[in-house]
């Protein structure tokens, strides 16, 4: 009995052994990249509305046959995942995305995380939380990675991932915490690893130093995370709005830290009723600032932040002019094998491109007139805190507080497009050769503001960016430069 145990068990461990070795041993061959990417060309044009936004016709004819090229040999499926990830990142829109599935998806989503989250600025890298064993000081500026240096990393990631738009300084952002960390994504633009040399030069010391670190499971390295800081650091925040008043400085903080506070499917009144309380208490305690706060925002429905713009308004205002699509369900059952009901859904009409505008607007609330409210309406100082984390709707909202209020605005250019959005019904196209999918969205917005202001993010009048100083030492250095030099300014 005890041979035949250790032979089945033998005979399992050779099995499980093979199916690993053979997993990694996988090989596409050109012909079968060739027609995925192919395909995933014709879904981009006939279904994504910002596929030129930022490219010509031409340009991506010749962007496609590059990685036609780049494909000519076999690779690897991570190797092809990185072809894609740059097809996604080269239409510059973050609502257009590569996926992982199957074999493939199962095996990245083994890979380790480098121990620590960075800060990234001007191509420099530092560290922010350090989750290694290695005694490495918060605020130590990383110089290379496996010799690979810290410029050289970053251009690289640019090529892999974009925010909206040709700005870099969102995704700049996005590397410190996001589902785009560097720490999470690393392995994929680079190499997955057990271990990486580390050089880096210390925060507190200023001496140059080499250091062997090891990758952590995500579970040790939240763990580890949550042991040495109290806290797992997250672009997400439990609290989607918050709001205070400082009677000793006279003003008053809203933070918004997205657009929809629990789902897209909540009450419309969700917004609206925590706005009447905030602003009956503004008027009951006679505050003359306010300080909207959206940093951070991660977008949502854009009809929530012209909700809040209806308090300071004085003629009725329509935040979105039009949102449109490709085509309607008949064009879409022949395009994707799908109606989507968008007819029934959205009230479609041919306009006279042959694209195809939204008319009934019970659910794109946005496209709606939104008139004033003389109730609590409120006439002081508005200052809007902005950052490279204010994402989609919260890109477009700082725009139109730019558009239609005297609200000052504070901080760094925002990762979303001030003007132009691509985030509603995104439909998945998975490679029939591959184990890669995209994932594209079908609505294009197109938001009501100045046309030359539309196609990057929204600009700060005030450009306050954060240091590594600053982080290290717990400093709101941009809330610091309101209450210092903004607050009593008339």
């Amino acid at each position: 009995m005890k041979n035949n145990l250790f032979k089945l068990s033998f005979l399992l461990i050779l099995t499980i052994s093979s199916s690993i070795f053979a997993q990694d041993s996988i090989v596409y061959q050109p012909e079968e990249m060739k027609k995925d990417i192919l395909k995933f060309k014709d879904a981009l044009i006939k279904t994504h509305l910002g596929i030129y936004e930022y490219q010509t016709p031409e340009e991506f004819e010749r962007f496609i046959n590059h990685l036609i090229i780049d494909a000519s040999q076999p690779l690897e499926p991570k190797d092809y995942y990185k072809l894609i990830l740059k097809l996604v990142a080269n239409i510059r829109d973050a609502h257009t995305d590569a996926h992982p599935f199957r074999s493939l998806g199962k095996k990245m989503s083994t890979y380790k995380w480098l121990p620590f989250q960075v800060f990234v600025k001007n191509d420099r890298v530092y560290i922010t939380r350090a989750m290694c064993k290695e005694p490495i000081s918060e605020g130590s500026e990383i110089l290379s990675i496996d010799g690979n240096l810290s410029n050289k990393i970053v251009i690289e990631m640019f090529k892999h991932y974009s925010a909206d738009g040709l700005s870099t300084s969102g995704m700049e952002h996005y590397l410190g915490v996001s589902y785009r960390a560097f720490h999470k994504i690393y392995p994929f633009v680079f190499e997955d690893k057990p271990t990486y040399q580390l050089t880096y030069r210390d925060f507190q010391t200023k001496q140059i130093m080499t250091a062997q670190i090891s990758a952590l499971p995500k579970k040790e390295y939240l763990t580890e995370e949550l042991k040495r800081y109290g806290n797992n650091n997250s672009k997400y925040k439990p609290k989607a709005f918050d709001f205070k008043i400082d009677n000793a400085k006279q003003y008053a903080y809203l933070q918004l830290t997205r657009f929809f506070k629990d789902n897209f499917q909540e009450p419309e009144s969700t917004y609206p009723d925590y706005y009447a309380k905030s602003f009956k208490e503004i008027a009951d305690n006679n505050v003359k600032t306010l300080i909207v706060d959206l940093r951070d925002n991660d977008g949502g429905k854009l009809s929530n932040a012209a909700h809040l713009l209806r308090y300071f308004v004085k003629k009725p205002f329509r935040p979105t002019n039009e949102i449109t699509t490709k085509g309607n369900d008949e064009y879409y059952l022949k395009t994707i094998g799908d109606t989507l009901n968008f007819n029934s859904q959205y009230g479609l009409e041919r306009k006279a491109n042959g694209n195809y505008k939204v008319t009934k607007f019970d659910y794109l609330t946005e496209l709606k007139v939104f008139e004033p409210i003389d109730k609590y309406s409120f006439d002081g100082k508005i200052i809007v805190l902005i950052d490279g984390g204010a994402a989609s709707a919260g890109g477009a909202a700082p725009a139109l507080f730019r558009e239609y209020t005297n609200a000052i605005l504070v901080g760094k250019e925002t990762f979303g497009t001030a003007g132009v959005g691509n985030g509603i019904n995104r439909i998945y196209v998975k490679g029939d050769n591959t184990d890669v999918a995209i994932s594209i969205p079908l609505m294009h917005s197109d938001i009501a503001i100045d046309e030359h202001l539309k196609r990057r993010g929204t600009i700060p009048d005030y450009e306050i960016s954060n240091s590594i100083e600053n982080i290290v030492n717990k400093r709101d250095h941009m809330m610091e430069f309101v209450l210092e030099k903004l607050l009593l300014k008339k």
